[in-house]
């Protein structure tokens, strides 16, 4: 922690003032607002705005254009002269959320009132004292007492442990603010927290021992704070004593069905969340504990409609399998006898979210002016293709069963000679088509099992897996599924990277939650959004900080893809986040390979080394960083507020998030927003872009999407562990094309060679001869159809989502 001494009324020489009474202070704070209010806007002081993004997320606060983030003043443009850009600050009183005006902001603010209610708690605030300018790291927290304050101990600058007393002065619906109290020494610091962090008990016993809860109009200020906080049962409760000891007040009672009426609709959206999320009978059990009586007629209707909505898709499941079933046994035995296993996983499998697979089926079924063999094949070919196929023809149905146990054995087996034998026995069966294999490979269900004994028997979904194809015996991942897991279902996915020296397990329960044995689950958001939880173990013995190697990249990417060949996770949704020094990694690693995420989270990272370099393949990132305004010295914006400054572009998806008072924290608080941030439609990665303009400086920084490098040449190819000895660190740039006339252009790389892998997906016409031009040297592909590179490429990379048809290399 960095203190500096702030001058005390004693130490500016006006002696002859004396502390102000309070009838004082209040009368001088209404002048100094009078005269304040004069020369700035109004909604500067007794407003809000709404600020809606690009990405869909809507945030509020206190809207501000800087010029810049560097707060470096020995750095040529850090105030603006050189690197201006026109970014909006939004201060919401907890944390200063920054982004770029023309990157990201959708239209002008909308102007809203402020946070209703506040309470003041008076505290010992000392007049002067030495003020908090950094902090080192947090040893040591108690909880708050009865008069809302708490002891700290923090590191000092030279290592020693520091007491500091703080109290809550102020809280709403949003934050907390401590201040620091006076103490020998005194420290003056203003930290503010989340409000949603205090738990009921300490905020009740906090109201109860500092409020005057004799007070009418006090209780009702504590009931309007929970109402604000959507903490309803405890405003039901202070309600409910209030009226006892006011029974005069009889308007009062009417305000109990009003807020019982809010948690009704709250409970309402989470059913519908559970399920939408593919957690079904969590939804089905929130609706049969639904308090019918306790709500008015409009609130049960809604409720009845969910429940007759589960219902009805239960009915529609139960009837249509009856319907094939029926259908099935007009065939020939022959094909009865090869459909039958598919029924028998029909039945098991399909489900409101697989449903949509079967919807060709659903509304041609029974159209009499289909013939029923091409009902059948819609049925079959819908659930192994997807929605839209068309194929109606019940031989190829038929024989794709085949093709998808083929398939399926070539992704699981480790025999080269079996894939060959595979191979062989696919071309030979009709339906092996790319454009069916290319459709069915995202369906299948993960090939793999979790290995023997690598389940945690005390924690459901919860796997420990050693032992990564090429990688140490001891290097693996923890991984968390989602409750009511569903191998048909997609999930996104969270690979959460540790600080060396913590238990990976300590990334899922931050993001999944503690578990509750009696429910079975965890209870924390991504249990609750549907996200698994991938934490890999990619530090070696002794290791203390991230080295930015190769190695370590290797081990972080080889534990996604073996949790994307065991666990059904969604290619499009993964999202690469750390701590501390495990942001530090997720941030490194999230620039060198661009193409797998669809963001990434930084809480507390810092950049270095490579980072500073890769800014061309943050363009392809959606980033989102966490950090406290305190934590460390220099302050974050003087340290790193020059990288984050290149962020705020055209181009860029960054959103830098800054808490006011905080240090080097794990900023629990921010996790809704941070979900809200993965949610958006807007962090869901796309198709292979047309056009790639990245970097590269490190031997396996080496494929962007569609495009892979041989080995990178010196001198641009920089050894991370030898970054001060290198005579010339400068990123190499690599930059191709598709266009067209199925034309694919590579302009330039770090490298003599090249392989350029093709799909439909990059807006080739694969039926059509494609030139790859290289040094002015076109070469060509005449793609005949064979399966070999698709199969080969979905094994190792394990995206079965994206696969390519074909590759050429070059020279």
């Amino acid at each position: 922690m960095t203190l500096s001494r702030n001058s005390s009324v004693a130490d500016s020489g006006l002696h002859w003032m004396r502390p102000f009474d309070r009838a004082e202070a209040r009368a001088l704070l209404v002048f100094v607002l009078v005269i304040v209010g004069s020369v700035i806007s109004p909604r500067s002081i007794f407003g809000e705005q709404l600020v809606r993004l690009r990405n869909g997320l809507v945030v509020r606060g206190i809207v501000n254009e800087i010029s810049s983030l560097n707060q470096d003043p020995f750095a040529a443009g850090a105030a603006g002269e050189v690197k201006s850009r026109p970014i909006w600050m939004i201060d919401d009183g907890l944390r200063r959320l920054y982004v770029h005006k023309n990157a990201l902001v959708a239209g002008a603010p909308v102007e809203v009132a402020d946070l209703q209610q506040t309470i003041q708690l008076a505290q010992p605030e000392p007049i002067g004292g030495r003020e908090v300018q950094g902090l080192g790291d947090m040893l040591a927290i108690s909880p708050f007492n009865e008069y809302g304050r708490r002891q700290l101990i923090v590191r000092g600058p030279k290592g020693e442990t520091l007491p500091i007393l703080q109290g809550i002065a102020e809280i709403n619906a949003r934050y907390a603010r401590l201040a620091g109290l006076k103490a020998t020494p005194a420290y003056v610091w203003d930290m503010r927290l989340a409000t949603s962090s205090l738990d009921s008990a300490t905020l009740r016993a906090m109201f109860n021992r500092r409020l005057d809860m004799t007070d009418l109009d006090e209780r009702l200020n504590v009931v309007r704070f929970f109402n604000e906080t959507g903490r309803y049962t405890d405003a039901k409760d202070v309600l409910i004593e209030t009226i006892r000891l006011f029974p005069e007040e009889k308007r009062l009672e009417s305000q109990i069905a009003s807020i019982t009426e809010r948690q009704a609709n709250e409970l309402i959206e989470e059913a519908q969340l559970r399920r939408d999320v593919g957690q079904p009978a969590i939804a089905q059990q929130i609706l049969e504990g639904f308090p019918i009586a306790d709500v008015g007629r409009v609130t049960r209707i809604q409720v009845q409609d969910a429940v007759s909505e589960a219902k009805k898709t239960d009915q529609q499941i139960e009837t249509l399998m009856g319907q094939l079933r029926t259908q099935v046994q007009t065939l020939a035995p022959p094909q009865v006898a090869m459909i039958a296993p598919l029924l028998d996983e029909l039945d098991q499998f399909l489900s409101v979210s697989s449903l949509p697979r079967m919807s060709d089926y659903s509304r041609l079924g029974q159209a009499p002016e289909v013939p029923l063999d091409s009902r059948i094949a819609l049925a079959i070919c819908g659930w192994l293709l997807g929605n839209g196929s068309g194929e109606n023809n019940l031989a190829i149905a038929i024989s794709l069963l085949s093709v998808r146990e083929k398939v399926r054995e070539y992704l699981v087996t480790q025999d080269a000679g079996r894939r060959e034998a595979i191979l062989d026995e696919l071309r030979a069966i009709e339906g092996s088509q790319p454009e069916y294999i290319s459709r069915m490979l995202p369906l299948l269900v993960p090939p793999l099992e979790f290995p023997d004994g690598s389940q945690d028997e005390t924690v459901a979904g919860n796997f420990h897996v050693n032992g990564l194809e090429g990688l140490a015996k001891d290097v693996g991942y923890d991984i968390q599924l989602p409750p009511e897991y569903d191998p048909q279902r997609s999930y996104p996915c969270i690979v959460a990277i540790a600080p060396p020296g913590v238990d990976p397990r300590r990334q899922i329960e931050w993001w999944s939650g503690q578990y509750d044995e009696r429910l079975k689950t965890r209870l924390g958001l991504a249990s609750r959004y549907g996200f698994i939880v991938v934490a890999p173990h990619w530090t070696r013995a002794g290791q203390n900080s991230y080295e930015f190697t190769a190695v370590e990249h290797a081990r972080v990417l080889a534990s996604l893809r073996d949790a994307m060949r065991r666990s059904s996770i969604d290619s499009d949704r993964v999202f690469l986040t750390g701590h501390n020094e495990g942001a530090t990694a997720a941030w490194d690693i999230s620039l060198a390979h661009p193409d797998l995420w669809a963001g990434m989270v930084s809480v507390g990272g810092e950049p270095s080394k490579t980072i500073h370099h890769y800014d061309a393949n943050a363009k392809y990132v959606p980033i989102y960083l966490v950090m406290g305004e305190k934590d460390g010295t220099p302050a974050p914006f003087v340290r790193n507020g020059d990288k984050m400054n290149d962020y705020m572009g055209m181009g860029y998806d960054t959103m830098v998030v800054m808490y006011r008072g905080r240090g080097r924290e794990l900023f629990y608080e921010e996790l809704p927003n941070i979900f809200d941030w993965m949610r958006s439609s807007a962090h869901v990665r796309g198709s292979p872009p047309s056009d790639i303009e990245t970097v590269a400086m490190r031997v396996d920084d080496r494929f962007f999407w569609w495009l892979e490098m041989g080995p990178i040449k010196p001198p641009v190819a920089v050894n991370p562990v030898l970054w001060d000895r290198a005579e010339r660190i400068r990123a190499g740039k690599v930059s191709a094309s598709v266009g067209a006339g199925n034309l694919v252009r590579i302009f330039q790389g770090p490298t003599d060679s090249f392989t350029v892998w093709l799909s439909p997906e990059m807006g080739l016409d694969m039926s059509q001869r494609i030139t790859v031009r290289y040094r002015e040297r076109n070469h060509y592909v005449d793609y005949q159809g064979d399966i070999e590179v698709m199969l080969e490429d979905a094994r190792t990379r394990a995206d079965r989502k994206h696969p390519f048809w074909t590759k050429i290399s070059l020279p």
